[in-house]
């Protein structure tokens, strides 16, 4: 009996493991779908830096495109915004007035209107934990109330720290926006990392709904940020 009542309790761990290992697996399989696989390239400074994006989505290089999210923040240089195709051929034709959801690539801080080249003997984990320990954490469970106390107020409602791997840092922020008269509050999610030794910004933004619109903008950055390390790797 004993003997018995173990043998199905190792097939119940066996059946649980292989569970398991199927999940790990589908997740990276799906991770991995999320990422095109051409490779665009942009020239910064001496550097090459390569870029991907998500399935479904296109990059546009055009500087002249992008020029007002530069001047929105100037100590970001912007090399790429990437959003639905649909959707940004529909704003770049005027027949969208604003891209609900979309990505920017940055790189910075900047030097007279160019990026600023990091130390020559900084790492990407060091660089990483400099640029974590320098961050707050964000408690996702309050950002409703955040919201709801100060989403009238134009300005950063919260931000701070929300991931951390060896090489990226990812960051979360409510930012609330006057769009053309009426408040307009977005999340956003940004992962940072050295490219080049460069400062490299992946920022996703999205009309906020709830705290979940974190873990749905985290979930489109990472498999980015994963690919631009991987594609982009140090001489």
């Amino acid at each position: 009996m004993t003997r018995a009542v173990r043998s199905r309790n190792w097939k119940t761990v066996g059946i649980a493991l292989l569970i398991a290992a199927f999940c790990i697996f589908s997740y990276r399989w799906y991770a991995s779908r999320r990422i095109i696989g051409g490779i665009e390239t942009v020239n910064v400074g001496g550097a090459t830096i390569a870029i991907r994006a998500l399935t479904g989505y296109c990059n546009e290089l055009d500087r002249d495109f992008f020029s007002p999210l530069e001047r929105s923040d100037p100590s970001r240089y912007v090399i790429a915004v990437s959003a639905p195709c649909r959707n940004l051929t529909a704003f770049k034709t005027g027949t969208a007035s604003r891209l609900q959801k979309y990505m920017v690539w940055s790189l910075g801080p900047t030097d007279s209107g160019t990026p600023t080249k990091l130390p020559a003997d900084i790492t990407r984990s060091g660089f990483a934990n400099d640029t974590a320990e320098a961050q707050k954490k964000i408690d996702l469970a309050e950002i409703a109330s955040e919201v709801a106390k100060n989403g009238s107020k134009i300005g950063i409602i919260d931000e701070g720290l929300i991931d951390r791997e060896v090489d990226a840092v990812y960051e979360a922020a409510v930012l609330s926006g006057d769009n053309g008269g009426t408040v307009k509050i977005v999340a956003c999610v940004t992962g940072i990392a050295e490219i080049h030794h460069l400062g490299l910004w992946i920022t996703a933004y999205d009309d906020f709904r709830s705290s979940a619109s974190f873990s749905e903008l985290l979930a489109s950055v990472k498999p980015l940020m994963h690919a631009a390390l991987s594609d982009n790797t140090d001489n």
